[in-house]
Formats: structure tokens, C-alpha cells, sequence
């Protein structure tokens, strides 16, 4: 037989006190003492009773649910970002709801607005790029936003995340350094990330400053998957055939060369060195292991879950943060005279 669920008024009989008190113990108000919080929440659990989260959302004006807007799920470096915003949300009594734009603005947009009318108290999106109509919508309703992924200390919106320009930079200069004189940078599409844009911008540069007959970079666009790395590669090969070295401004995008230089009997790093960015989960165990940039995903998911519901319990100034990603050598660039 099917235990009776127990309501707020169930609660209330049990233990002598008005329902006015049992939602103040369940909204977690700091006017109730000890003694009375146990003796609620004893009660709650002999009854089962668990607080209807829309009924309390519109009795404190507050849903304790953050939204993120992401670019994609299948790939390991958000999978770990979105783990990390979530427990650290959890531990803080509040919840995650997580919606995918694909990169694309009008997604991104029809996702915020539907998370708005969930109750969404505020959010988090990747990259400092977004739609007018989504800023002036956030801007009506004074609600929260922190920009993640991206490094931008003079945004107007708060960022927590990394400098993609000059890591893109540094991964120049590290192949530089080991005598590559002709790299091909393979990238996604510049159209859906101002992080690859960034990247580019900073390649480019490190290229430029390395001056006259220094090095000869070269971009190539395609889809940020496998497939579009197997492609790039090709046609990196087919128009620059003096290149040594692909920068792939993702992993997955270097699995991608893996693959394509296989399949014509090119051996890396002995024939061709490969470097990627983001350092995923198999990074370090694919053959050769992959030399690639790591981005502190796991660390910016908890610093803005963190900063965001302190700023929501107390007000507290979300911080502008920049966080460290780091060159991680391993077997997949060699040295070259």
C-alpha cells in the first residue's frame, strides 16, 4: 500500500505550531530557534513531507535556481564545468537548470527567456558576445548575469574565466620555441565563439611579433568535430604542405588530425607535431598523448556558482576573475632543427 505524502498542514497538527511558522523553518528564515527548526523537520520527515518548490518560489519571490546557457554538452570540459556549478550549487541549497544554444544566438535567447519564467534567479552564459535583445532583456529585470569561459576585465557584465588570446598566443610561442617555422591553426566556426576568435586573434599576433621570416601561420576553418579536424588537416596538407605543426583550438579537433594523418601514414610526433586546447579527459591517454592547453574548468564552475548565490543571499559584488590555464607538454609535438 501506497504511504500517504504529508502537507504543510499534516506538519503543522503534528507539531503544535501554525503553518505560518512551518514555511518560515522551510524557507530557512534566521527569526526561528533551533529547537523549533528539529522538531519541524523531525515532523517532516515522520510525514514525508517535502515543500512544493513553485508554491514557496511565488510566497518568497525566490526559486534558489541559477541557469546556465552553454554552447554544447558533448564535450568533456563543459561536462566537468557543469558538474562542478552544480555541486557547488547543491551545496549551497540551490539548483541548476542547464539549457544548450548550439552557439546560436536566437537559441540562447528562447532558452533565457523560457528559464526566466521558471523562476531563474540568475544567470550564467558562455562568452561575452550575446544578442542585444537578451542583454536589455536581462537589464529590464535586473537580474544577474555572469559571463564564463572568457577573460574580459572591462566587460560590463562580470567575467570568470581565461584569456584565450594569450593562451592561443603561448601555443605559438611553445611551437616556436621548438623550432616549427610553419604551423596550420585549426579552428571552429568564428561566426558561434568569441572565444575562437580570440584564440585566432591571439595566434595571429605571436606569429606577427615573431616577425619577418619567424613564422608562417596559417588558419583553417571547419566544424568544430572530429570529422571537420580530419578535413582541415587534409586541406592544411594539400595547400600548406611546408607545415610541421596544427594548433587545434580544441581537443576534439586534434583527435580529428590524429585520425586524418593516420589514415595517409603520417607519424606524429615523428613526421608531424599536433598540439590542442582544453585538455580533455583522453587527452593524456590517446597515442601519442596529446600536448595541449588545460583550461581550469572544474575551477571556474565553483567560483561562479559561489560568487553568484553570495550575491544573491547577501549582496556580495560578484569578483571579475581570471583563471589560470597552462601548457601541459606530453608526446604529441616534437622538436625540430
Amino acid at each position: 500500500m501506497n504511504r500517504k505524502i504529508g502537507k504543510i498542514r499534516d506538519v503543522a497538527k503534528e507539531t503544535g505550531l501554525s503553518i505560518a511558522t512551518i514555511s518560515r523553518v522551510m524557507n530557512g528564515a534566521k527569526n526561528v530557534s533551533p529547537a523549533t527548526q528539529e522538531r519541524v523537520l523531525d515532523a517532516c520527515r515522520k510525514l514525508d513531507y517535502l515543500p512544493n518548490p513553485a508554491a514557496r518560489a511565488l510566497s518568497t519571490n525566490k526559486s534558489r535556481t541559477i541557469a546556465a546557457i552553454i554552447p554544447t554538452i558533448e564535450h568533456s570540459v563543459f561536462a566537468k564545468y557543469v558538474a562542478a556549478i552544480e555541486q557547488t550549487l547543491s551545496e549551497r541549497g540551490y539548483s541548476l537548470v542547464l539549457a544548450i544554444s548550439n552557439g546560436k544566438e536566437d537559441l540562447e535567447l528562447a532558452a533565457a527567456r523560457k528559464l526566466l519564467g521558471m523562476g531563474a534567479e540568475a544567470f550564467i552564459l558562455s562568452g561575452s558576445v550575446h544578442s542585444p535583445e537578451l542583454t536589455g532583456l536581462f537589464a529590464r529585470r535586473s537580474v544577474p548575469c555572469v559571463y564564463t569561459s572568457i577573460w574580459e576585465p572591462h566587460s560590463a557584465v562580470p567575467t570568470i574565466g581565461y584569456d584565450n588570446f594569450m593562451l592561443a598566443s603561448d601555443a605559438v610561442a611553445f611551437l616556436a620555441n621548438k623550432g616549427h617555422r610553419n604551423i596550420a591553426a585549426i579552428h571552429g566556426p568564428l561566426n558561434d565563439s568569441d572565444r575562437t576568435r580570440a584564440r585566432r586573434s591571439g595566434a595571429g599576433a605571436a606569429a606577427d611579433a615573431a616577425g619577418t621570416g619567424g613564422i608562417a601561420l596559417r588558419f583553417f576553418e571547419t566544424s568544430l568535430d572530429v570529422a571537420g579536424g580530419k578535413a582541415a588537416i587534409r586541406e592544411a596538407l594539400d595547400v600548406f604542405g611546408t607545415c610541421t605543426a596544427a594548433l587545434c583550438f580544441s581537443d576534439v579537433l586534434a583527435l580529428g588530425v590524429y585520425f586524418g594523418l593516420s589514415e595517409i601514414g603520417v607519424k606524429i610526433p615523428e613526421e608531424f607535431s599536433v598540439m590542442g586546447f582544453d585538455n580533455l579527459d583522453w587527452s593524456g591517454t590517446v597515442v601519442p598523448s596529446l600536448t595541449t592547453i588545460n583550461l581550469p574548468a572544474r575551477e571556474m564552475g565553483v567560483n561562479v556558482a559561489s560568487q553568484l548565490t553570495a550575491f544573491l543571499e547577501s549582496g556580495e559584488t560578484v569578483v571579475p576573475t581570471e583563471l589560470a590555464g597552462h601548457i601541459i607538454e606530453r608526446d604529441s609535438v616534437a622538436r625540430i632543427e
